[in-house]
């Protein structure tokens, strides 16, 4: 089976479609953290610390309740392809159902972190201030949680605009939100990092209220919502199916997350300037990765409705621009982080100490950042694929044990270099595992293939 010319442009089209919106969503996320962080720390250097901490400790939580609820875009874009709005519109409800457990589960968890952070010996007053944004947005987690449930059914569906607009209103909301609540205004007491928490928690349930309206006033959804015929729990082929598919590449998230979390706890006595050399780079690629991702999640769809046809040609043609699209956007961020890596980094700092660091390490960011493209585009078709076992495994071998085992030796031992290398080190287990990773899920994503539509 051969894949035109013509073929590709047409897929590049609706490729770039759904990722485009999707990417500017993230941004807009992102950017939720960012008016944080600048917001907070007009109050003072404790409630930056404590909205710094808050927020890293608030990061793995919803991250693991995404990563399952993330399950209902590769159900629903298969049974898109099969033409079958009854099993659409019963995965959006099942998908709703499983976000309630998650929302209020995360909630509890961070209400009750106090042994965590009494680990992490804080001042009291940093203490208090973080338990408190933990608290008032934990209240937000059952919002968020079903307000993704709706977001992943019709990005299911190709729909991925609503996506955006909802996350720039979350954003444009979160200003004058964090005005009142951290500085105070009018009957409201100025509550500092706590009333960061709040405004965060008050955002979540806005963008869950919009999707309700979104979805109930849209007449291109009134055929799903019709076809509706059982509004229970279903454990068979329902909420377990989307367990089964969530749950995997939930951990699969968070062993990656993790590894760089871990990293930082590692590299915490070897100095500050090192510290802020290594949250530049993470920094930097962090926000470079989420072009990758996001095209990623837009092919998650585009296979999914493929395998949903059993159409072995339109899977091929979504592959082969997916994995393209993979090489050209690494090798473009690849270059951007080479070539401007000083520019880049003179953005954050002054200090000509962490410069040269923080650039260095841009210099291993350029040498992964085709072999994360292509890793994470494997990832988003075996997503498609209703594959996320072995995608668990393979994260956790490239991240853990290579990229965090080997990492830890190449920084503080000799045994494989002349020398420690210090956080260069990790940086290297970094490459190392992610090149293992960008080896091993197209390996698995081939397999795929030819197991479930008999090629």
């Amino acid at each position: 089976m051969k894949v035109s010319i013509s073929d590709l442009k047409n897929e590049s089209n609706l490729l770039i479609k759904l990722a485009m919106p999707i990417l500017f969503a993230q941004l807009a996320l992102t950017g939720l953290g960012v008016v944080d962080t600048l917001m907070s720390g007009r109050v003072g250097t404790d409630d930056l610390a404590a909205v710094g901490l808050g927020t890293n400790i608030f990061l793995p939580v919803f991250i693991f309740a995404t990563g399952i609820l993330l399950a209902i875009t590769p159900m629903v874009s298969r049974a898109n392809g099969q033409n079958s709005p009854a099993q659409i519109g019963h995965f959006l409800v099942q998908g709703v159902w499983l976000s309630l457990p998650l929302g209020l589960l995360s909630m509890l968890l961070l209400m009750n972190l106090q042994p965590l952070l009494d680990v992490l010996e804080l001042s009291a007053n940093v203490y208090q201030l973080t338990e408190d944004y933990l608290f008032y947005i934990s209240f937000g987690m059952p919002g968020v949680a079903a307000y993704q449930a709706l977001r992943f059914f019709w990005e299911g569906v190709g729909k991925t605009l609503p996506t955006m607009w909802i996350s720039f209103a979350g954003l444009l909301i979160n200003v004058p939100l964090n005005y009142v609540f951290i500085y105070g205004y009018g009957p409201f007491e100025a509550m500092g990092a706590a009333g960061c928490g709040v405004a965060s928690a008050l955002v979540m349930w806005s963008m869950f209220v919009v999707g309700v309206i979104y979805i109930f006033s849209s007449s291109f959804f009134k055929t799903y919502l019709r076809h509706i015929r059982n509004i229970k729990v279903v454990w068979h082929d329902g909420v377990k199916s989307l367990l089964n598919l969530g749950v995997p590449n939930s951990l699969a998230l968070l062993f990656e997350v993790g590894l760089f979390s871990f990293i930082i706890l590692f590299i915490a006595p070897l100095g500050t300037h090192i510290i802020g050399a290594h949250q530049i780079a993470i920094n930097v690629t962090s926000l470079a990765f989420m072009v990758p991702l996001s095209f990623a999640m837009a092919l998650t769809v585009r296979v999914g409705y493929g395998y949903g046809q059993q159409s072995k040609q339109q899977v091929r043609i979504s592959l082969v621009n997916g994995f393209l699209w993979a090489l050209l956007i690494g090798a473009l961020m690849a270059a951007i982080s080479f070539w401007l890596r000083f520019e880049i980094v003179t953005l954050y700092t002054f200090d000509p100490n962490v410069i040269a660091l923080a650039a260095s390490l841009l210099v291993f960011a350029a040498m992964y950042q085709i072999c994360d493209a292509v890793q994470v585009t494997a990832a988003g078709a075996l997503r498609g694929f209703h594959d996320t076992k072995v995608t668990m495994w393979v994260t956790l071998l490239s991240y853990w044990v290579i990229g965090l085992g080997l990492g830890n030796v190449f920084a503080f031992t000799d045994w494989m270099t002349h020398e420690p290398m210090g956080v260069s080190g990790f940086w290297l287990g970094i490459v190392l595992g992610l090149t293992l990773a960008a080896i091993l899920l197209p390996l698995r994503l081939q397999k795929v293939y030819k197991e479930r539509l008999h090629a």
